[in-house]
């Protein structure tokens, strides 16, 4: 099946959603998605929008919180038992993330 869709210019649209996302990349996603609702981001929702499961969803955030990049705040609902926010350290990640992932891009296709 995939020879005949890369025969016709599809295989690559379909094959590179299934590709790996390496950790720098999934930080980047996390500190986006948080960055992105001013009101922070429940784990539910961070889960969500940065397709982790619940144990990865943990991993990363604990690793984050401990770096300082992202702070538990208090809920918003009585349901709720936190909203991650960026922290300052994270805010200046996040701006400089782009030049990061351009530098790292440059060392995977080994242009330099």
């Amino acid at each position: 099946m995939y020879s005949i869709l890369s025969g016709a210019g599809l295989g690559s649209v379909i094959l590179s959603r299934f590709k790996y996302r390496d950790r720098a990349t999934i930080v980047g996603d996390i500190l986006g998605t948080i960055y992105h609702d001013p009101r922070g981001k429940t784990k539910t929702g961070i889960m969500r929008s940065t397709n982790l499961n619940f144990n990865q969803a943990n991993k990363y955030l604990d690793f984050l919180i401990l770096c300082d990049m992202v702070k538990a705040t208090n809920p918003l609902k009585s349901q709720e038992l936190a909203r991650y926010r960026l922290t300052d350290k994270g805010l200046v990640l996040l701006k400089n993330f782009d030049v990061w992932q351009l530098v790292l891009e440059t060392f995977r296709q080994k242009i330099i």
